[in-house]
């Protein structure tokens, strides 16, 4: 049975394959044989090796050096230079005890064993053998506003170029505190140099300056945001009409809008693209205080707040034609007076036994006018509850056919005379 065997094993060495792993075997083991019994030592370069830089004193840190690599060469038997790998080994400063305040130093760096391979020695330098660092403190979190400095060189036609808006308005900075506090401006710079027709937004990078308009790097610094977006914002240009607001024209009143003038007409405004805007009003014109003598107004505009005043027209004349009016005065008695809106609870009487107004209107119509053409209506819609005492309360005429181009120019008010209503509290007394 033995016999057997050495048969065949014998002839596994006519078999390639197994000849080419046995010669590999042999190889690997006789290698293994002389590197642990030679005396001879190798060199192996370490690569990648992380700088561990000491801690400072006085709250001061590295702002840079530590994410540099270094290498080393070193020396010892073939099996254990070959298994030394970067963690095996840091680099750090050989001495920082002159660092004693903010700024730049140079450090020299030596290398030191960190794992449980020790069986050896550094045979050079460092590599590189020394680093400049940059010290200072740590200053977190100052706010600086961001200025636009956005500027666009051409504009189509009749198109006009509005502030940039800026999707941020300030920016918070940390990092180092000598280069934190050396800002004094941060800018969102950019230059179109395509002529724009419409609305355009773009990122905007940040870029930071001291007093004296030096750029500063931000090598050293952090800050929550890096870029902006910009919005340009292009208006149409347009003429918009301009409309008089007047107030406190009589319901009844067929007044011609032909009669009245506005100077200028029309204002040359920036609106928004997306916008509508045909006309604009003024500051309001109380009809009521339109006479003869004063029939002229200087009003303001109101332009919306979203539209550019281009040529800094502020305000209006509007003047009304009323070359063809005529004033007349009228002494109105208790026969004319009508309240409106009285209260359920409330006996209302007109206290004054006349009252003298004027009016105004066409020529022909204001001839023919008499007390008996009108009527002084006293509304009582916001009193109806107080039922004893005296009131003051406005009067509105109303005229009759074929007088309703005429109105009452000026304000008048009257005393009307307060008492509870008998007849609905003796209703309710006796329910």
């Amino acid at each position: 049975m033995k016999k057997i065997k050495n048969k065949i094993s014998f002839k596994l060495f006519y078999n390639d394959k197994f000849v080419m792993f046995f010669s590999i075997l042999v190889a690997f083991i006789s290698w293994i044989s002389v590197a642990s019994t030679t005396q001879e030592s190798s060199v192996f370069t370490v690569t990648g090796i992380q700088i561990n830089l000491p801690e400072l004193a006085d709250n001061m840190r590295y702002f840079n050096g530590e994410d540099i690599k270094a290498e080393v060469k070193i020396s010892g038997n073939a099996l254990v230079v070959t298994n030394v790998t970067k963690d095996d080994i840091y680099v750090t400063a050989a001495d920082v005890s002159f660092i004693n305040a903010p700024g730049e130093y140079t450090v020299d760096l030596v290398p030191r064993k960190s794992g449980v391979k020790t069986d050896y020695s550094f045979v050079s330098s460092v590599s590189p053998s020394s680093i400049n660092v940059f010290v200072d403190r740590y200053e977190e979190g100052r706010v600086i506003p961001i200025t636009d400095k956005v500027s666009v060189n051409s504009v189509a036609p009749s198109r006009y170029v509005s502030n940039t808006l800026l999707s941020r308005q300030s920016v918070k900075i940390s990092g180092a505190e000598s280069v934190v506090n050396s800002i004094a401006e941060v800018d969102a710079e950019y230059t179109f140099t395509d002529t724009l027709s419409e609305t355009t937004v773009v990122k905007v990078p940040l870029v930071f300056y001291d007093e004296n308009g030096k750029r500063i790097s931000s090598r050293y610094i952090t800050s929550d945001v890096t870029e902006v977006d910009a919005t340009v914002q292009i208006f149409d240009v347009k003429n918009i009409q301009i409309i008089p607001k007047i107030i406190n024209i009589p319901e009844k009143l067929d007044f011609n809008n032909e009669l009245i003038n506005v100077e200028p007409s029309t204002i040359e405004l920036a609106v928004p693209q997306s916008s509508n805007y045909t006309s604009i009003s003024t500051s309001a014109i109380d009809f009521s205080q339109i006479t003869k003598e004063n029939n002229t107004f200087t009003v303001t505009l109101e332009i919306p707040s979203v539209c550019k005043n281009i040529n800094s027209v502020e305000t209006a004349k509007v003047s009304f034609d009323l070359s063809g009016m005529s004033e007349k005065t009228l002494n109105l008695t208790s026969s004319n007076f009508v309240i409106k809106n009285q209260g359920e609870e409330q006996n209302a009487v007109v206290s004054n036994k006349s009252l003298t107004v004027k009016v105004i209107g066409p020529t022909e119509k204001v001839n023919l006018l008499s007390p008996l053409s009108v009527t002084a209506v006293i509304d009582m819609s916001d009193k109806s509850t107080v039922t004893e005492g005296y009131v003051e309360r406005p009067v509105t005429l109303e005229f009759k056919d074929p007088f309703t181009q005429c109105w009452l120019e000026g304000s008048y008010t009257v005393n009307v005379k307060l008492s509870p209503n008998k007849t609905e509290a003796s209703a309710s007394t006796s329910r």
